[in-house]
């Protein structure tokens, strides 16, 4: 019995081995299927996880054009007059007629494909606030404005060459600044005769059948910088230094320095050209200090004669010693300015050179010549301001928008960069 009872117990022993083999065999698989739905799942995880970054990324997008939006929006509530302004660099008058163009407009459908073009007379810092306010109102209006300028040698011939483009292209209104103001009066009087409305801005074309100038009276202007270079310079020489001899603008502001210095100790012994090339205008500025070792100043008719003549002054250690008044107030002007090197700034709007000119031409279009000719009325002036060689002191009619003109010193600097900064322009 003993030996049967061992004999049973080995039997169950060797089933039991062989029942917990069979149990065990299968184990590493079911770790293994684990492992790998723990892989899987973790893949899974992965892609979620990149599908999570392109979402931040669509946002990151999002976000970006949100702020571009707000940037927009409050350059445009700067642009709306703000009643009491206290600077007074901010001509509110020409806020005010921005806003009555804008009305006289909201309701214009323009016709199809209309399209405005502004044509200046060189490429320079200058141009720059004229080309912001032409953007924001190609914006506010909702019809593009090509902004364009000559850079060939031949600056005037390629000016007329891009006028007969505008016409030919049929433009429904142009603006441009004329180098030369009786060159530009054939392709003028096609455009007029086509049905396209012509304005000049910063240098008129006198005589010719364009239908307003908006810009300063340049001969009030040189008036001004002969009255500031009296107060400032006091007595002796003066060397002028400019771009064209055959621009409005030049001449009319050469005469009004000229007139300002009548019956003073100061004498414009010489203006020296240079075809609009800031190279030529330095070595104009050194050759002047060489020439006359006396030179008590330099009034700069054009915006990038103020910086050559500072740097020329600079070089010979006379800063505060031979004086400049300055037309225009680029950047490189305004540093100058800082450094107490240029005395006074003699400033355009020409913000509202680019801004008035797209509004104007805008109603146009929308309104006609008629109504558009009305509405500006309030804020014209007979035209020119002074006699020249080829019309008479207002004898074509109150046709001049009359931007105004700033005289900026050392001690209102800082209200005019204030005013600048409050349209979001770094110079005009």
């Amino acid at each position: 019995m003993k030996a049967g009872k061992r004999l049973v117990i080995l039997s169950l022993v060797v089933i039991a081995t062989l029942l917990l083999g069979a149990c065990a065999a299968p184990a590493p698989q079911v770790v293994e299927k684990v492992v790998t739905q723990v892989v899987e799942k973790e893949k899974v995880v992965e892609k979620v996880s990149t599908q999570v970054v392109e979402v931040e990324k669509v946002v990151e997008k999002v976000s970006t054009q949100v702020v571009e939006k707000v940037v927009e929006k409050q350059v445009e509530v700067v642009v709306t007059p703000t009643p009491g302004a206290a600077n007074p660099y901010r001509p509110e008058d020409l806020f005010k007629l921005a806003d009555e163009l804008k009305a006289a407009t909201a309701e214009c459908a323009p016709p199809a494909g209309a399209k405005y073009a502004l044509l200046t007379n060189a490429v320079a810092p200058f141009w720059t606030a004229a080309q912001t306010g032409a953007s924001r109102a190609s914006s506010e209006i909702n019809v593009p404005i090509t902004f364009m300028f000559p850079t060939a040698a031949e600056k005037l011939s390629q000016q007329i060459s891009m006028l007969e483009t505008f016409v030919s292209d049929k433009y429904n209104a142009i603006t441009f600044s004329a180098i030369d103001r009786d060159a530009p009066k054939p392709i003028i009087e096609k455009a007029v005769e086509e049905g396209i409305q012509v304005l000049t801005t910063d240098s008129d074309a006198t005589g010719s059948e364009r239908l307003l100038y908006i810009g300063m009276s340049d001969y009030d202007a040189g008036v001004k910088a002969g009255e500031a270079a009296k107060k400032i310079i006091g007595k002796g020489k003066v060397v002028g230094l400019v771009g064209y001899a055959t621009a409005q603008n030049a001449q009319d502001r050469i005469a009004g320095v000229k007139d300002a210095f009548e019956g003073s100790e100061l004498e414009l012994v010489e203006v020296m050209l240079d075809d609009i090339k800031p190279e030529v205008s330095l070595s104009n500025a050194q050759t002047a200090m060489q020439k006359y070792p006396d030179l008590a100043g330099f009034v700069t008719f054009y915006s990038y004669n103020g910086p050559t003549a500072c740097q020329a002054v600079k070089q010979a250690g006379k800063t505060g010693e031979v004086k400049i008044v300055a037309f225009d107030a680029e950047p490189e002007t305004q540093r100058c300015t800082a450094e107490g090197v240029v005395q006074a700034m003699i400033g355009q709007r020409v913000y509202f050179y680019g801004y008035l000119s797209g509004l104007v031409m805008h109603s146009l279009t929308c309104n006609g010549a008629e109504e558009t000719m009305k509405l500006l009325d309030p804020y014209l002036y007979p035209w020119p301001t002074k006699a020249t060689a080829t019309t008479a002191e207002g004898a074509e009619g109150k046709i001049h928008l009359n931007t105004g003109i700033d005289v900026i010193e050392a001690d209102t600097f800082a209200l005019y960069q204030e005013y600048l900064n409050s349209i979001g322009i770094p110079s005009q």
